[in-house]
C-alpha cells in the first residue's frame, strides 16, 4: 500500500468497492476531495454511489506497528465517540482498520473548520460571531460532559460504562460549520485521546499527546489520562480569546518547548492583544483563563450562562 495518506484513502475504497470483509464500512463509497491532512493521517471527502450522501473519510496512521491490544484499545474508545448524538457535536458514523491504517467514516461540515474561517477573514473574527459559534460549541460540550458512554477508564486499566466524554483537543481547527456556516459541531471527539491511551503514537511521553498546547491549562499537563471536563471549558475559553485576536492566550517563543511553556507562562490578558475588547467580555476570559490554580469555571453549563450575560 501507498505511504500517501490520500493514495491510501483512494486504495482503501477500491479494495472495499472489491469485497474487502474487513472495509465494509467503507462499501459503497467513492472518493471526491481530499480536505485535508496531519501529521498522523488524512481527511477526504467521499460519496456514497446509491445514497448520494456525503462524509468525511479519516484515516489515522500509528507510529508505530500494532498489535491486537492497542487495536482494541483505539477502537473502543472510539466507541465512545460513536454514543454522541448532538447537533453541535460532529456524527461518527463507522469505524475499523485494515492493516496498521484506522479508519472513519464522519458527518461532513460544508462550512469547513472555524480556523479556515478564521484565515479567509483575515485572522480574526467579529465578536457577534465569535459569541454565536462559542455559545453553540459549550450546548455541545454540556452535552457531551454528561452522555451516557460505553467506555469509561478506570486507574486500574479496566472500564466500564458511564456518563461524560471530555474532548482534550478542541481548538478553532476542531470545530466545523454547517449549514452554510450557521451551525457549529465539535469535531474529532477523543480520538487523538484515545490515540495516545493505545500507544499508536509511538511516544513514551503522555503529555506529547495529550492535545494542542496553545489550547491546554496547566491542569491538562498534570493529569492528561482522567483530564476533567474543566479542561474543555478552559480551551473553549481559548479559543474565544483566538477567534477575537488571532492570537493564543500564551506566547510560544520559537525558541522555546510548547510543553514548558504551557507550565512557566501565565496567558497573556486579552485587552494587550485587542484593546477594542469590551471590558466584561475582556474579564470573563481573562478570569476563564487562569490557570495558576484551580480554574475558575469548572462546568461548561456554567461558562456559557456568564458568557451569555456579557454579550448580552
Amino acid at each position: 500500500m501507498s505511504t500517501d495518506p490520500v493514495q491510501m484513502v483512494k486504495e482503501l475504497l477500491l479494495q472495499a468497492g472489491a469485497g474487502e470483509r474487513s472495509l465494509a464500512a467503507l462499501h459503497g463509497y467513492e472518493f471526491v476531495r481530499e480536505l485535508g491532512r496531519g501529521g498522523m493521517g488524512a481527511v477526504c471527502l467521499v460519496r456514497h454511489s446509491s445514497r448520494g450522501e456525503m462524509a468525511a473519510l479519516k484515516i489515522m496512521l500509528p507510529d508505530i506497528e500494532t498489535d491486537e491490544h492497542a487495536r482494541t484499545t483505539f477502537l473502543r474508545e472510539v466507541e465512545n465517540t460513536r454514543a454522541l448524538n448532538h447537533p453541535n457535536v460532529v456524527r461518527f458514523f463507522a469505524s475499523g482498520s485494515s492493516g496498521n491504517v484506522f479508519f472513519f467514516t464522519m458527518e461532513y461540515c460544508d462550512g469547513g473548520s472555524v480556523q479556515g474561517l478564521m484565515k479567509q477573514m483575515g485572522g480574526r473574527l467579529a465578536r457577534n460571531e465569535t459569541g454565536a459559534i462559542i455559545l453553540q460549541v459549550l450546548d455541545g460540550l454540556i452535552y457531551a460532559h454528561s452522555a451516557d458512554i460505553p467506555h469509561v477508564l478506570l486507574a486500574d486499566g479496566s472500564s466500564r460504562p458511564g456518563k461524560g466524554l471530555v474532548h482534550r483537543d478542541i481548538k478553532p481547527l476542531n470545530v466545523f460549520l454547517s449549514g452554510s456556516g450557521a451551525v457549529a459541531k465539535l469535531g474529532d471527539y477523543g480520538l487523538s485521546k484515545a490515540f495516545g491511551l493505545a500507544g499508536l503514537t509511538g511516544h513514551t511521553e503522555p503529555r506529547t499527546v495529550a492535545g494542542s498546547p496553545p489550547f491546554m491549562p496547566r491542569q491538562q499537563l498534570d493529569n492528561y489520562r482522567f483530564a476533567k471536563p474543566e479542561v474543555d471549558v478552559w480551551a473553549v475559553a481559548a479559543s474565544c480569546y483566538c477567534m477575537l485576536t488571532g492570537r493564543a492566550p500564551r506566547d510560544f517563543p520559537a525558541d522555546e518547548d510548547p510543553w514548558d511553556v504551557v507550565w512557566q507562562r501565565d496567558p497573556v490578558p486579552i485587552r494587550r492583544r485587542e484593546p477594542s475588547i469590551p471590558a466584561p467580555l475582556a474579564d470573563l476570559l481573562d478570569l476563564a483563563l487562569d490557570d495558576r490554580s484551580d480554574l475558575h469555571f469548572q462546568s461548561a453549563a456554567e461558562f456559557k450562562q456568564a458568557l451569555q450575560s456579557v454579550l448580552a
